[in-house]
């Protein structure tokens, strides 16, 4: 089979792949350029080196390897240049080279295995502590990885917790997706398909149940993550249940300790029920009426309950599993957005209408809607979870959702939408 002529790849939080032989053959620009001649695709990789490496915000890299149907570099620059700006900073520019630099040599595998390392460390310590609470039948937070490692040269099955860390830093398989492991949830997958990489760490927060479907009781992740900033730890992505932290160049354990002990005292604190104004005071000054009467386990179990009506989890699943009706191309929408062809709706208004500008809830910052995708059918998956996050949003100001494309009005989603024929 041919293939297409092209492959696009964001590897925005990936740029120090090629630098550690952990990842091996599992990034766009892959194996020695040597061998990519003008049989395969030409392949394109950005790379955002101010997220995982050293360099000034804004700074990033695309990467280009020309093959079969390249794009003349000077059309590309004069593409490019349509959508960035002409007058260059040079410190961003030189970020750049300091980054390059930086990963240049045996230096590159050092920095990335300290990396790879610490999250390790980390995320053995957070599954001890996890299995320690279990024994005791009590609650505590885990990790999303693997729940048991093999040792490929023994064969030897072992708990993560207790892997052995040279193992896990060095075998690419400890990382593996393998089909139908409970800790993934993702069913039938090819094997060797996909890695978890170690240093993007998801600490996961009770609530969902190994078989699917909610516990009776959680903890909403948005409220840990509220605690932490509240001590000076900033997360990455907050999602329902899970919360995402990176452990970038320069992560000691001096600073992944302070974390640890951070979410031990999110659960003394919790089931202690502390007073809000104790616990988040800055959100009960903000809404005093709303939260100044709750503890911090009644927040939860209020969040956890709403989430359980609204179906917040279950909706998100049900939107990214649905492929929308493209009516124009984004190309296309774009060109109507800017002759002002489109007026603003709210959700109740949308049924069958064609968005204008993408629609990206985050996290996980992927398009639920692309410029010009229909919206489907008011109680369909789209607008089901659209609606599902406005109401969630409505009950706890303090935890409103970032999504891309959305405008909130007293609490009301708007959205962008391509008029119809014959509207004024």
């Amino acid at each position: 089979m041919h293939g297409v002529d092209r492959l696009h790849f964001d590897e925005a939080w990936y740029g120090y792949a090629r630098f550690n032989p952990l990842y091996k053959d599992r990034f766009a620009m892959h194996g020695d350029p040597a061998d990519h001649d003008a049989s395969k695709p030409t392949v394109f990789a950005t790379h955002s080196t101010h997220k995982l490496l050293a360099a000034l915000s804004q700074a990033s890299f695309i990467h280009i390897r020309d093959g079969r149907n390249p794009i003349d570099h000077a059309r590309f620059n004069e593409s490019y240049m349509m959508h960035a700006s002409t007058s260059p900073q040079y410190a961003i520019i030189a970020s750049n080279d300091v980054s390059a630099a930086m990963m240049d040599g045996p230096g590159g595998e050092a920095l990335t295995g300290d990396s790879i390392r610490e999250a390790i460390a980390f995320r053995q310590m957070l599954g001890r502590l996890h299995a320690q609470f279990d024994e005791q039948s009590d609650w505590f937070f885990n990790g999303w990885q693997p729940d048991v490692v093999v040792n490929r040269q023994t064969g030897r099955r072992t708990p993560f917790h207790e892997a052995d860390e040279e193992l896990l830093a060095t075998d690419p398989s400890c990382w593996v997706l393998h089909a139908n492991d409970a800790w993934h949830g993702f069913g039938v997958i090819e094997e060797n398909y996909c890695m978890l990489d170690p240093i993007k760490v998801s600490i996961l927060t009770p609530g969902i149940a190994p078989q699917g479907g909610l516990m009776p009781v959680g903890i909403p992740a948005c409220v840990v993550t509220a605690y932490l900033a509240r001590h000076g730890i900033v997360v990455e992505k907050t999602t329902d249940f899970t919360i995402l932290l990176l452990f970038s160049i320069g992560i000691t354990k001096g600073k992944w300790g302070t974390l640890a002990n951070t979410l031990l005292d999110f659960k003394k604190d919790y089931d202690a029920n502390l007073p809000l104004e104790q616990a988040l005071p800055k959100l009960v000054a903000n809404y005093p009426e709303r939260y100044g009467h709750l503890g911090l386990r009644n927040l939860c179990d209020l969040m956890f309950r709403a989430m359980n009506d609204l179906k917040t989890t279950e909706m998100m699943s049900r939107g990214f599993s649905t492929l929308p009706e493209p009516d124009h191309s984004p190309q296309e929408a774009f060109e109507l957005l800017v002759h002002n062809q489109v007026e603003t709706l709210e959700l109740s208004q949308m049924a069958g209408r064609t968005v204008a500008n993408a629609v990206v809830p985050y996290p996980p910052g992927i398009p639920l809607l692309m410029p010009g995708e229909n919206a489907g059918p008011a109680d369909g998956p789209l607008l089901g979870y659209l609606k599902a996050l406005e109401q969630f949003d409505r009950r706890f100001p303090g935890f409103t959702h970032d999504t891309h494309g959305v405008e909130v009005e007293d609490g009301v989603y708007r959205i962008a939408c391509i008029k119809n024929r014959g509207s004024v």
